[in-house]
């Protein structure tokens, strides 16, 4: 068994007591940093989020806009089935008439 003197055990405590404030040290920087990256980290996903919250926006206009169109067109798809429609296009295009209708011309 090996006693020490009483320097020595001064010297061991001082070591002892400046190992362990680096340490603390040590652990407080570290906090610091992954306070510091994680803080940028959440600007960006705020950023990142604002910019899909905009296109979500873009993205739910063009699905409106191209909803309506379809109601449109499936309008337009049941007006083109009917009777009238035939009709309106046997006059316009084709120039066809029914036996009975008089019409009348302007001079040209």
């Amino acid at each position: 068994m090996k006693f020490e003197t009483r320097r020595e055990r001064e010297l061991r405590r001082k070591r002892q007591k400046r190992s362990a404030i680096l340490g603390m040290v040590f652990a407080i920087l570290v906090v610091i940093g992954l306070g510091i990256l994680l803080w940028n980290g959440k600007k960006n996903i705020e950023a990142k989020n604002v910019e899909y919250e905009k296109e979500i926006s873009q993205l739910q206009a063009q699905v409106d806009s191209e909803q309506k169109r379809t109601d449109e067109l499936n309008e337009y798809k049941k007006y083109i089935q009917t009777k009238k429609f035939v009709e309106e296009v046997a006059k316009d295009k084709f120039g066809l008439v029914y036996p009975d209708e008089i019409i009348f011309r302007g001079k040209k």
